[in-house]
């Protein structure tokens, strides 16, 4: 039996591993944000507020993050319809909810299980298309 990903076209390989890295740089990106916006939390927002942004680690690798999330997602876009890479991303809303129940202890109610299922659903269905 011939390997499904081996007779896919050249680059999907290389595009697999792309989603991969975007999923993995979004959600270091959030969770890392969300740890550093605890960190920032008694202070106003004003240039304080930047000054300590600027200067937490925390920020600074949820800013690489997403730096490294655009050079994943701009290696996607240069593989596929945008039409359909871009509703795939809602993938990541799954990923972040399942990191913050292990990495913060946030709840996972069921209606939010439902409402990421209703999502992911969609991607799936949005898969079998022609895209």
């Amino acid at each position: 039996m011939t390997n499904a990903i081996s007779t896919m076209r050249p680059g999907y390989r290389n595009t697999l591993f792309a989603w991969l890295l975007l999923l993995v740089f979004e959600t270091t990106s959030q969770l890392a944000l969300k740890i550093g916006g605890e960190a920032l939390a008694h202070l106003p927002f004003g240039l304080a507020w930047l000054m300590q942004a600027a200067s937490n680690p925390w920020v600074i690798v949820g800013v690489f993050g997403y730096l490294g999330a655009f050079s994943a997602w701009m290696v996607i876009l240069d593989r596929i319809p945008l039409s359909f890479g871009f509703p795939l991303t809602a993938v990541v809303m799954l990923v972040v909810a399942i990191a913050s129940h292990y990495v913060f202890g946030e709840e996972l109610t069921p209606w939010r299980m439902i409402g990421i299922g209703l999502i992911v659903a969609g991607v799936v269905v949005m898969g079998g298309g022609d895209g």
